[in-house]
């Protein structure tokens, strides 16, 4: 068994990894490989992986895009052990993986409309023993199934958020997760809105610097008491990514929350941040609601 050293966070760049460092908090069990999955998916080249302290288990294309702190900073913004949780965009499962260990009494879908991605992903629900509690839909988050209309009470994404007009990544896979096909930052604020409870939550991780955009487009759609969880890469720079979390048909003022420091300037994780990693929750609590 091995572990993947940690490597110091950089400012996250304009054309970048969708992630804030290079998977600083996967542990890889030496089986990487080039062989392809069980299902024969592709000839596909997969790596076998950890989270959370290597209590979760991901197996996930070799090259392309790749889980990473992105997901698990998101699937630790749900604090509320209970209810439907949708994942939209959900790869191959990172952030309902994430979800489904920390949270034991919730049930949650996971949509993505990647067939590769999608059979990964079921094949990571059965490998951690969370077929009870977590399924996988391939669908597009824009054409969702009727049934799941206002059906969720808190709805999680990690959009497609780099700018169309960038580089496109040459791997299709990591280009849809980066940039997206077809649907613009507005079109996955639409559908959480739609899918999402009345007074239930929406929890978005994006890059910083879109942040004033995510925030300006579910005010339009009505979502109000907005939280912004600024996520710092190391100590005095500019934040890489934010947590945006709102609730739908809901009137209230915002909060800008302490937010979190990923890493201490030698590159290792700062305390809190490798507590969050071992699978802690961040703690998204409004000022004005009651812990």
């Amino acid at each position: 068994m091995r572990r993947l050293a940690a490597k110091p966070a950089e400012p996250a760049p304009v054309r970048g990894d969708k992630n804030m460092s290079q998977d600083p908090t996967i542990g890889n069990d030496a089986k990487t490989g080039d062989g392809a999955p069980p299902d024969g998916l592709d000839d596909l080249a997969v790596t076998h992986d950890h989270l959370l302290g290597k209590t979760v288990s991901v197996m996930q294309p070799k090259s392309g895009f790749r889980v990473g702190t992105d997901a698990v900073l998101l699937a630790a913004a749900v604090g509320v052990n209970r209810g439907r949780i949708l994942d939209m965009g959900a790869g191959v499962g990172g952030i309902s993986l994430c979800l489904a260990r920390r949270l034991d009494a919730v049930q949650i879908t996971a949509i993505e409309i990647d067939p590769v991605m999608a059979a990964l992903a079921q094949r990571n629900v059965a490998a951690n023993g969370f077929d009870d509690r977590l399924r996988i839909l391939r669908d597009d988050i824009a054409k969702m199934p009727p049934v799941l209309a206002g059906s969720f009470d808190h709805v999680v994404s990690n959009p497609p958020y780099h700018y169309a007009t960038g580089t496109r990544p040459r791997d299709k896979r990591r280009a849809l997760a980066h940039i997206g096909e077809g649907l613009a930052l507005g079109d996955w604020v639409k559908s959480a809105i739609w899918a999402a409870k009345p007074r239930g939550r929406i929890s978005f991780i994006c890059r910083a610097d879109r942040a004033d955009e995510l925030i300006h487009l579910f005010t339009m759609a009505g979502a109000s008491e907005i939280l912004q969880f600024p996520l710092w890469p190391r100590p005095m720079v500019p934040a890489g990514r934010v947590i945006i979390q709102v609730r739908k048909a809901v009137s209230g003022p915002g909060a800008i929350l302490p937010g979190l420091i990923m890493h201490n300037d030698d590159g290792s994780f700062t305390e809190a941040a490798s507590r969050i990693m071992n699978g802690e929750g961040l703690y998204m609590v409004h000022p004005a609601r009651r812990v």
